[in-house]
């Protein structure tokens, strides 16, 4: 017994393609991006070398050599291909200082994240709770830290806490 199915009307395939998931849309118009789909290849690199630094990495980030001060990179004259970015004035390899460092970086990074949502939904919402000269002041403290510039704004708190 065969069954034909009747094709889909103007209207029927219309309707289907108005339901397209938001998450499939975001990844089609994401996929048309070369940048992002660069940017997000880095990221997993990053992601995956911070998360295996014990297997990839060819030293321990904190073993010194004497044998071997400030050894240039591989590729350029007196490099060596053991140490393929060169080593620190101590003797520590730079490439594993590196690949361990990714994981001290990521983790400041989604602390930072992390701090930044609570602390700006907290005052959020206590800004939408109290109202009043609060709200106000809560406003104008986010208008400040807006017209800041990122660098500027570091620079100016490692000159008040100093370096470290």
């Amino acid at each position: 017994m065969n069954t034909t199915i009747p094709p889909l009307s103007k209207a029927d395939a219309d309707a289907l393609a108005a339901h397209v998931s938001p998450l499939r849309d975001f990844w089609r118009s994401f996929a048309a991006n070369k940048g992002a789909i660069g940017g997000l290849v880095i990221v997993c690199l990053v992601l995956l070398l911070a998360a295996f630094a014990n297997q990839i990495a060819p030293y321990a980030p904190d073993l010194t050599d004497n044998a071997v001060f400030r050894v240039p990179p591989a590729w350029a004259a007196g490099g060596s291909s053991a140490h393929l970015l060169g080593t620190d004035a101590i003797g520590r390899d730079i490439l594993s200082r590196l690949i361990f460092g990714a994981r001290l970086s990521l983790l400041i990074g989604v602390a930072v994240v992390v701090l930044s949502i609570v602390t700006g939904t907290v005052l959020g919402l206590l800004a939408g709770y109290i109202r009043g000269v609060f709200e106000v002041l809560v406003m104008r403290l986010m208008d400040i830290i807006l017209t800041l510039p990122s660098l500027l704004l570091a620079i100016v708190i490692v000159a008040i806490l100093g370096p470290g």
